[in-house]
């Protein structure tokens, strides 16, 4: 859904000195606006103009929080300014505040309640905070006072898409190409909505219409490449996605090419897309986690783990990482990274079965029985039918000789998890180990095809 504000562009007098050889550009910058308008405001400190203008200058530079003060100022002079209630909404969305942002446009519609544009943006910004019934009711409004409201119907289709209830989606989608058929955003929407449906053909027809009518409509590429993608059509899929991603200036998205990539080159080419994508912005640790799937799937356990180490150099608050950086840790023996890594992961996990089963299963192998079958049998108690519990329980029990109870754990685990290899391995280590040269090699079989 775009964000509709009018944007007011200030205009920029730009004076240029004489001479072919050296010439000076001049352009005002965003403190000479600020200087000009204080003059007039010293003048008259409640000229609604000047405050309105301020806020504009603000806002239209992304100074989110000084547009919001300067448009509370106007307000305190005229309560009834649409525009500065205008412009405090905008600014609350582009602050991420989307709760704010309703409650503002909310003043908005009510200074303007026949226009149908007013209720549009309130219903975006409803439709953000998860308030679907809310923005519904809102959009139907502008509906009903301008039925050809297209936008407004392409953003009721976005909001039933919210809400799982994809035939309405598809049907307001619909309806907003059948008003304004020029618009390729719609015919992509509409494409996502068919993507969830499974009409994977129907998805491809409409994106292709969308990028037919605009080649730098980005979400037309990727409606495509998931439709190709889902048809097992590897390489189609791939220039799809690989089209959508020039089209980006500046991409968030280069993990989907990535992921895709593994389908079609069984190779490591689609760390290139990750990297390309951690180098754009470092701070998004949900890119790093999808490089390290990628490494993970390849058991590159080893990368796995220094990659979890970078991104909690970058947020090292971020307890997933802790929790997943000792899961890597663990698959290569590097037991004592494990348990620094779980111990710290607790903090933010303290009830989470495998945060204690796996804390546990490295302090036994580090020794410490005690510690172990205490937080191992915390983690059952948690979550009885947990099978990763009883497969540590048992590996704990089988470090320190005792071979029967360590059976007795893995029997448990596959209790609840029939087809686990990790417990037909570890079951079939410690038969081996008893004797039961025959159930090793039945439980080894069963490891391998997980049956």
């Amino acid at each position: 859904m775009r964000n509709i504000l009018p944007l007011i562009f200030l205009l920029l007098l730009v004076s240029s000195c004489s001479g072919e050889e050296n010439k000076s550009v001049y352009s005002i910058t965003v403190d000479d606006l600020i200087k000009e308008n204080d003059y007039i405001l010293a003048e008259n400190p409640n000229n609604v103009t000047a405050l309105q203008f301020r806020s504009l200058i603000f806002f239209n530079n992304g100074m989110y929080p000084e547009a919001i003060n300067a448009s509370e100022q106007c307000l305190r002079v005229d309560p009834s300014s649409g525009l500065a209630w205008h412009i405090i909404g905008s600014s609350w969305g582009s602050l991420n505040q989307p709760e704010k942002a309703a409650e503002a446009f909310k003043n908005v519609v009510a200074l303007n309640p026949d226009d149908p544009v007013q209720y549009n943006i309130q219903g975006v910004a409803l439709s953000r905070t998860g308030k679907y019934q809310e923005a519904i009711q809102v959009f139907n409004k502008a509906i009903s006072l301008d039925p050809r409201y297209a936008a407004a119907w392409n953003n009721l289709g976005v909001t039933y898409y919210g809400m799982s209830d994809v035939n309405r989606a598809i049907e307001s989608f619909a309806r907003a190409i059948s008003i304004k058929p020029d618009e390729p955003e719609y015919y992509s929407n509409k494409g996502f909505a068919l993507l969830n449906k499974q009409d994977h053909g129907g998805a491809l027809h409409v994106s292709r219409i969308a990028r037919n009518m605009d080649m730098t409509c980005v979400p037309s590429w990727f409606v495509s490449g998931e439709a190709l993608f889902s048809q097992r059509n590897w390489k189609e899929a791939f220039y799809s996605f690989d089209g959508g991603f020039n089209a980006l200036s500046n991409s968030d998205l280069w993990y989907y090419q990535g992921s895709k990539a593994t389908q079609i080159t069984k190779d490591l080419n689609p760390m290139d897309a990750y990297y390309s994508a951690i180098a754009s912005n470092v701070r998004f640790t949900g890119l790093w986690d999808r490089t390290t799937v990628i490494q993970y799937k390849i058991k590159r356990y080893q990368n796995t783990l220094d990659l979890y180490d970078q991104i909690i150099a970058i947020t090292p608050d971020y307890g997933d990482g802790w929790k997943k950086k000792g899961y890597c840790a663990i698959k290569i023996n590097r037991i004592e990274s494990a348990r620094d890594a779980y111990k710290r992961a607790m903090e933010d996990y303290p009830n989470d079965p495998e945060v204690l089963s796996s804390y546990g299963y490295a302090a036994g192998m580090l020794g410490d029985y005690l510690q172990a079958m205490n937080y191992i049998n915390k983690a059952i108690e948690l979550e009885p039918s947990n099978p990763r519990s009883y497969l540590f329980q048992g590996l704990v029990h089988s470090y320190y000789g005792q071979r029967e109870d360590s059976i007795a754990s893995f029997n448990k685990g596959l209790s609840y998890d029939p087809h686990n290899p990790e417990i037909f391995g570890a079951l079939a280590d410690d038969l081996f180990k008893n004797g039961d040269t025959l159930g090793g090699i039945i439980n080894s079989i069963r490891a391998i095809i997980a049956f």
